[in-house]
């Protein structure tokens, strides 16, 4: 910039609605403007400087609006910023900073009023932290907590800190709900039980009471996530597949603005907001968005290719999606879909050969009788390839008959991975 001078200024009022006017041909806000300018300057320090506490105050502004809070989400991750999950012992209503960190807001999460997180937060101020899922729900006033209100708090992570998996809590819901129900009841009734008498003052283990069942897998965890709070927050379903997505040749959202327009390009993301439409000669279209780590596009399968997908597309599905890219004012905005693949058991479908490393002392009768009995299981068309570490460093490559071609698959990889710790293999 040159500067010009000093020149001169003037202070004009001017009557509403009319707020801009010219001075000397040059378009001019009203005076008011000068406030605007000074809050974006804090504003902008603001986030520069203590990111936490700008996007704490950004995302707690935001709070009924699952997609912004999603979105700005991500732009403080971008920024360096975690995100700590939701905890009834330690969150409050809004997004907070802690140590350069933010907090997740009780009253962002799907599912719960304000009502609810009201009663949670007066609990916890008048006797401490919760103890358990029963000990929540008995000190909680039963007309601000349902069903659905402890699913979404055992989806989204808030009871993490209480005893129990998020399985053992679910499963525990029906049966914490009549205890805490109960428990108001008799307080309301001035009734006080033997056992409640005996055991005061003494060390109980409400985990003992949690149903003994399976926990979740990680994609049901993170499904539950992204159900409540609308993002995954303790990982991603993608996060498994790297290596399959590479192998592909995937680019992720944020490489997508580099192509160009009307390039054929794979992506590989999970499904949401499935719809099924018609064209106006009735055939039947499918429109999702493809969510990976960066971000998330449209994508359109036309009817020709939506009848080729079958049921490989749906809510919750991980894809590899080709298709050709479209592309306005340089940002990806659509992916024409022309094929896509669940990318579960993706690189084994596609392996044209499997190589099992060993080293060559490893491989005695009896582990070459248990070999041959897990290949039994597994016959098909793909060449078995044996890569032998020998004692002095060198490596032998052995092609077996043709009789022990296998069907390479995650089960396969799986039943060798089990029963051969040293094994090491490679699908190509």
């Amino acid at each position: 910039m040159t500067p010009v001078g000093p020149a001169p200024t003037y202070n004009v009022t001017m009557r509403a609605p009319l707020h801009n006017y010219f001075v000397n041909d040059l378009l001019t806000a009203n005076s008011h403007s000068v406030c605007y300018g000074v809050l974006a300057y804090r504003t902008a320090y603001l986030k520069a400087h203590y990111p936490a506490h700008f996007w704490a105050a950004v995302l707690t502004s935001e709070l009924n609006d699952s997609d912004k809070v999603a979105r700005y989400i991500e732009r403080a991750r971008a920024q360096g910023v975690e995100i700590l999950p939701p905890d009834v012992n330690i969150s409050e209503h809004g997004f907070t900073a802690t140590e350069g960190r933010i907090r997740f807001g009780l009253m962002a999460i799907k599912g719960i009023g304000e009502a609810t997180v009201d009663a949670i937060l007066a609990a916890r101020a008048q006797g401490g932290p919760f103890r358990s899922l029963f000990d929540f729900t008995e000190r909680l006033d039963p007309k601000a907590l349902n069903r659905r209100v402890l699913e979404s708090l055992v989806k989204s992570g808030a009871l993490d800190g209480l005893p129990g998996t998020r399985a053992q809590k679910f499963a525990a819901i029906e049966a914490a709900l009549e205890q805490g129900l109960q428990a108001h009841r008799a307080a309301a009734a001035g009734q006080v039980s033997l056992f409640d008498t005996l055991s005061a003052g003494a060390d109980q283990a409400p985990e003992a009471a949690l149903p003994k069942v399976p926990d979740w897998t990680a994609k049901e965890s993170l499904a539950g996530e992204k159900a409540t709070l609308g993002f995954y927050l303790t990982g991603h379903p993608l996060a498994g597949f790297r290596e399959t997505l590479a192998a592909r040749k995937s680019l992720s959202y944020a490489q997508l603005a580099g192509q160009t327009p009307g390039d054929t390009v794979s992506m590989g993301g999970v499904i949401s907001d499935f719809t099924v439409k018609n064209t106006k000669k009735g055939d039947r279209f499918a429109v999702f968005s493809l969510e990976d780590e960066t971000g998330s596009i449209e994508v359109i399968a036309w009817p020709e290719t939506f009848r080729r997908l079958g049921e490989q597309v749906t809510d919750g599905a991980a894809v590899l999606v080709t298709g050709r890219l479209e592309i306005e004012d340089g940002k990806p905005t659509r992916i024409v879909a022309e094929a896509a693949e669940p990318l579960e058991g993706l690189q084994e479908r596609h392996a044209r050969s499997v190589t099992l490393h060993f080293a060559a002392d490893a491989l005695d009768t009896a582990q070459l009788e248990k070999l041959r009995e897990v290949l039994d299981r597994h016959r098909g068309e793909r060449p078995l390839i044996f890569a032998l570490s020998l004692p002095n460093g060198a490596e032998v490559r052995l092609r077996a008959h043709h009789t022990f071609s296998v069907r390479p698959s995650p089960a396969l990889v799986e039943d060798l991975q089990a029963g051969f710790p040293g094994c090491t293999v490679v699908l190509q």
